[in-house]
């Protein structure tokens, strides 16, 4: 138990946590270890495995019957592996394997996800230690699908949540903001705190958003409209990664430093949006860590849908040849 928690307290991603929450950790954890070619979690499975790998080499594939997998990442020393325990339906979208002999922390994410729920601070820690890992995870394959072909014109991004219509509430701006589909359920006294961060905006067709490299302030409700996520491409031109609409969000960066966009965000249509000003959104999150872990939580659903909707992309587009070393390294 001991050598457990050392391996806990040393694991990168739960670096820099207090005591008591790793104390909280360790109790719902167990070492584990894996030979080359085990499988570690099974496509559409039952999820609730969360590991920290301590050694070894682990590779996040798409399962293919009858044919070879389709290699997706490579994740070794370090690295955190898992994440549909969070969510609804609590299945895994992907397979992992281990490559080489693998050591790795097991977490039972359901206890974790209890514990969670009732000490928000230990909720606000952890889920902000997984959106750091899924942002990362999220633009490397944007990055490696832009670079492996040319994208199509995407359509509306697919398992994110919607309203069934636009949106068009009326009343005080705490109501507008409740009837939004990202804040739904939020409690009353947090609606009221971001009130005084937010405000009504409204984009003109082709008109750009932000751009990347920008610094990164502001968090975006879509209330009305359509909203593509571009990079550039060799030539100059923009390549839509992803288009967003009615009752979507827009903008992660600024969460974690350096605090600047990575791609740009454009208005395919005349769009209507609330934004809340992300350095104070920050600010208010550290004060309040109840408030922190409800958005927190909230932002990890959509960006770990946004991954698996962008891994999808990536696999529906790749040739025979290319789907064979499609990997990308963490």
């Amino acid at each position: 138990m001991k050598v457990l928690k050392t391996a806990i307290v040393e694991h990168p991603f739960l670096q820099g946590m207090k005591p008591e929450h790793l104390n909280v950790i360790a109790r719902h954890a167990r070492e584990e270890e894996f030979q080359a070619g085990k499988i570690i979690l099974r496509e559409g499975d039952s999820a609730y495995q969360f590991y920290l790998i301590l050694e070894g080499k682990v590779i996040v594939e798409s399962y293919a019957p009858r044919r070879e997998n389709i290699p997706l990442q490579i994740l070794r020393e370090g690295d955190a592996l898992g994440w549909s325990w969070l969510f609804p339906p609590f299945t895994w979208h992907f397979q992992a394997r281990a490559v080489e002999p693998t050591k790795a922390i097991f977490l039972d994410g359901a206890s974790l996800l209890v514990a969670c729920e009732h000490d928000s601070d230990l909720g606000y820690e952890l889920m902000g230690r997984i959106i750091q890992v899924v942002i990362k995870r999220l633009q490397a394959t944007r990055k490696h699908r832009l670079e492996s072909h040319e994208p199509d014109e995407p359509s509306l991004a697919a398992n994110v949540r919607y309203a069934p219509g636009p949106l068009n509430p009326k009343g005080t701006l705490q109501a507008i903001l409740a009837e939004h589909p990202f804040l739904k359920g939020l409690r009353a006294e947090h609606l009221k705190v971001l009130v005084p961060s937010a405000m009504q905006t409204e984009f003109q067709a082709d008109e750009l958003i932000f751009r990347e490299g920008d610094i990164a302030n502001r968090f975006y409700l879509i209330q009305n409209g359509r909203v593509a996520i571009e990079a550039p491409r060799a030539d100059g031109a923009a390549a839509a990664l992803q288009v967003i609409g009615d009752g979507d969000v827009l903008g992660w960066s600024w969460l974690f430093p350096p605090y600047y966009w990575h791609f740009d965000a454009r208005a395919l249509k005349p769009t209507s949006a609330i934004f809340l000003y992300g350095t104070r959104l920050r600010e208010q999150c550290e004060e309040d860590h109840e408030l922190g872990y409800q958005l927190l939580k909230r932002i990890a659903q959509v960006l770990i849908q946004r991954l698996q909707a962008t891994r999808k992309q990536l696999l529906d587009h790749l040739s025979p040849v290319e789907k064979a070393g499609s990997v990308n390294e963490n």
